[in-house]
């Protein structure tokens, strides 16, 4: 199961900086309830949201078009054409 593997790995991702101290600690107090997908989706959002804020300066992406993404990635959802980081 993805949530197991992930909890498995929350130390490691925080080592890496990949999450938060605070992200850990809502990830696993979340283990077993909705709010671990809510959860994986605001740090979901938290990344892409960097990367488009580079996108939005160089005129590749609007503001809007970053917006719908993030609130899609919070959701749960993957959007295609939003590159995998």
């Amino acid at each position: 199961m993805k949530e197991q593997r992930i909890i498995g790995q929350i130390d490691k991702m925080v080592a890496s900086g990949r999450i938060t101290e605070n992200e850990a600690v809502r990830l696993r107090s979340a283990e077993g309830t909705p709010e671990f997908d809510v959860a994986i989706g605001d740090i979901r959002a938290r990344h892409a949201g960097a990367h488009m804020e580079g996108a939005i300066r160089a005129g590749e992406m609007s503001q809007e078009e970053a917006d719908g993404y993030l609130e899609r990635l919070r959701s749960g959802e993957h959007p295609k054409g939003l590159p995998a980081q």
